[in-house]
């Protein structure tokens, strides 16, 4: 037995060892201190290992994030049209063989979102095709219809934007047609869809005559 074991009743028993009292005492203490320096170090190292797994752990969780491709807005549109290069509605795809971002071809939503006008020339000048460099104005308007490919076949009239006269009316066969002169022109389509009539403006700015595309 260890004289730090023995507790005060039994020193009873051992009187030779009454004269050791202060320093069983300082054995006790002693004993105490190691046990809490040990519970101590024990749960420090527990901490720090739950601390490194907490910096190593998010490595296996790290998701590398796509790169996202820039939309681009171009000019040729007024009025509160803006033209871009995003993806534009399904519904509006057809006979396009691209998908996603940039698209092709410019194009803008015209009011309610329910059009699109596709500007294959890139920007309207005014004047008699064809223009400075032997191209013509080329827009394409598709209409939300009733099944999911657009409606082509919308009635179109043109005018110059805060004017009544001239109006223009164009079919949508894949040309804008001339302008007499340059400016904010509002387009507005009227189709059929849901057994209703229906109704969008696009503004698209047409340059002076003799501009080069």
């Amino acid at each position: 037995m260890r004289i730090a074991d023995l507790n005060w009743m039994q020193l009873e028993e051992f009187p030779w060892l009454q004269g050791w009292e202060p320093r069983l005492a300082d054995l006790r203490i002693r004993a105490v201190d190691r046990h809490i320096r040990f519970r101590c170090a024990g749960i420090a190292a527990s901490v720090l290992i739950l601390l490194l797994a907490g910096c190593t752990s998010p490595q296996t969780a790290q998701v590398t994030a796509s790169p996202n491709v820039a939309v681009h807005a171009y000019s040729g549109g007024c009025a509160g049209t803006v033209l871009t290069d995003a993806e534009p509605p399904v519904w509006a795809q057809s006979g396009f063989q691209a998908k996603g971002t940039p698209w092709p071809v410019p194009w803008a939503f015209g009011t309610q979102n329910t059009a699109v006008a596709f500007v294959f020339s890139k920007v309207l000048v005014a004047g008699t095709g064809p223009r400075v460099d032997g191209t013509y104005n080329k827009v394409r308007f598709v209409a939300k219809a009733d099944y999911p490919n657009g409606y082509a076949n919308v009635a179109i009239q043109a005018h110059a934007l805060g004017e009544s006269q001239p109006i223009l009316t164009f079919t949508n066969a894949g040309s804008a047609g001339d302008f007499p002169k340059p400016g904010c022109w509002t387009f507005r389509l009227s189709w059929s869809a849901h057994g209703q009539a229906q109704v969008s403006t696009i503004n698209l700015e047409v340059l002076p005559a003799g501009t080069v595309p």
